[in-house]
Formats: C-alpha cells, sequence, structure tokens
C-alpha cells in the first residue's frame, strides 16, 4: 500500500478504535513502519551498493518497524505512561500492518508480510526485496489494488477535510 491508502483507509480502519485519540499521532502511525523500513533499507543499499538478500537482515523494505513487537512496544509504552498520543501511534501502526497483510494477501504471496509481522517467529530473517530499485516501487502503483487503494485512500481524507473545514457564511 502506498501513503494516501495508509493514511485514509487507515484513519477509517482505526475509527471503531480511536474513541477520540488524537487525529495527529494516529496518522503519524498509520505510516511510521514505512518511515522506519525504507529508509533504512534503501539507506544501506545505497551506502554499500548491495540489494536484497545481499545485505543481510535488513533485506527489504519491511523489518523492525513491521514487526508486530514494534507495535507493541509503542502500545505497552502508552498503557505504561497513560499517554493518548502513544497509544494512537499504536493504533496508526497496528492499521499500517493490518493493510499491508490485506495487500500481500491480493497482489503478493499470503506469507510476505507476515515474515516481518511475526518476526523473530517465523525465522530470524525478514522478507526479501523484491524490486529492481526504488523507481521500480514507486512503479508499482500501477497494480490496480494499489491505485485504487490510494484513490479510496485520498477520498476519505478528502471527505474527512471536508467534514472538518468550518462552514463559511
Amino acid at each position: 500500500m502506498f501513503p494516501l491508502g495508509h493514511l485514509g483507509i487507515g484513519l477509517q480502519t482505526a475509527k471503531p478504535f480511536d474513541r477520540g485519540l488524537p487525529r495527529a499521532p494516529l496518522l503519524l502511525g498509520t505510516l511510521l513502519p514505512d518511515l522506519i523500513d525504507k529508509p533504512l533499507y534503501y539507506g544501506l543499499s545505497w551506502y554499500t551498493g548491495r540489494h536484497g538478500a545481499a545485505l543481510g537482515l535488513i533485506s527489504g523494505t519491511r523489518t523492525f518497524g513491521h514487526t508486530i513487537l514494534f507495535t507493541l512496544a509503542i502500545a505497552a509504552a502508552a498503557r505504561l505512561r497513560r499517554s493518548r498520543a502513544l497509544a494512537a501511534l499504536a493504533l496508526g501502526c497496528a492499521t499500517h500492518l493490518a493493510l499491508d497483510m490485506l495487500t500481500d494477501l491480493v497482489i503478493r504471496a499470503p506469507g510476505f508480510s507476515a515474515r516481518a509481522f511475526f518476526w523473530p517467529l517465523l525465522g530470524a530473517r525478514f522478507p526479501i526485496y523484491t524490486y529492481r530499485g526504488w523507481h521500480d516501487h514507486l512503479l508499482h502503483v500501477r497494480e490496480p489494488f494499489l491505485l485504487a487503494s490510494e484513490i479510496v485512500g485520498a477520498t476519505i481524507l478528502l471527505v474527512e477535510w471536508r467534514r472538518r473545514a468550518p462552514v463559511r457564511p
């Protein structure tokens, strides 16, 4: 899934659970796994000139930020600190993971996200990067399911923005 899908669909998915949680950390959470893992992989790949399995543990763009351990750690910190902002962040991360797993069910191998999600229970390795580079990754938005996800996400965000906009006389 891409940013607008994660933001819009993630926001909508979180609604039954958000109980008035702050919106900004929730939206940040919908993107946080990618904000951690994609720069980590692409940075290491650029720095070393290696890709995929040749990088070792950081073999793709779904690593530590895409684990349930990461999301549970944020949720535990939210509980211990009684922080609504951290709870919102954890909820946003949970929607991200759920949407990535759904995407994999539709357009990839169903177990792709599960290797990261349940890391290290399914083995010490993360899923291996399947694109030729970041440009190939971006072009993947042409996949009908991903394109539809971006359109739906953008529509949800637009409707939410319009609903919250002050009414002008």
